[in-house]
């Protein structure tokens, strides 16, 4: 506009702002839907187990949470006793990262994991928290082992587009028959 008053921003500034936005992190995730089926097949480990402690540090620029799990129960993978099952995100040396759709897990509760291995030996749950299910016993006596839920957007692997994906719950029981069943 003719006349109107210009602003100028000067090239450092301007190279500030472009670095804080190219820095910046990403605010949203996108997940993969799993059936239990998924679930079952894809995992190298699947466990019943009570997170005993978890502590959080940094591999390069990112910071894990290492949940240090005492294994209750194990119906796939090589024998464990106790592991260490690592979520990208947490508190380390007064900074805290936030990973969406990653699953922030409670020590002194039981989960059934669904679990897979890295080629370097890193233990994660399988699809963020979809591979986490809370166990919760009710008055009746029965566990469920329900799905942990997740605010981020789930597409179908076929259509590559968003889908509505509730969370799953069950006895556990049948959970277990399912994981025994190998998913089928």
């Amino acid at each position: 506009m003719p006349g109107a008053p210009r602003h100028i921003v000067p090239k450092p500034i301007q190279f500030a702002l472009c670095l804080c936005l190219s820095l910046a992190p990403g605010w949203a995730a996108t997940l993969e839907q799993l059936s239990l089926n998924d679930l079952i097949t894809r995992s190298s480990l699947i466990l019943r187990g009570e997170v005993t402690g978890a502590t959080a540090s940094y591999t390069g620029a990112t910071i894990y949470t290492h949940y240090k799990v005492s294994v209750l129960q194990q119906w796939k993978g090589s024998a464990q006793t106790t592991l260490d099952v690592q979520v990208p995100g947490g508190t380390a040396k007064g900074t805290r990262q936030i990973v969406p759709g990653a699953p922030l897990l409670t020590p002194g509760q039981q989960y059934v994991l669904f679990l897979w291995t890295s080629r370097k030996g890193a233990i994660s749950t399988l699809g963020f928290t979809e591979g986490v299910f809370t166990l919760a016993k009710d008055d009746s006596g029965t566990v469920t082992a329900s799905q942990m839920p997740t605010t981020e957007t789930v597409v179908s692997l076929k259509t590559g587009q968003p889908v509505n994906s509730p969370p799953i719950a069950m006895p556990l029981t049948q959970l277990v028959a399912a994981i025994t069943a190998g998913g089928n």
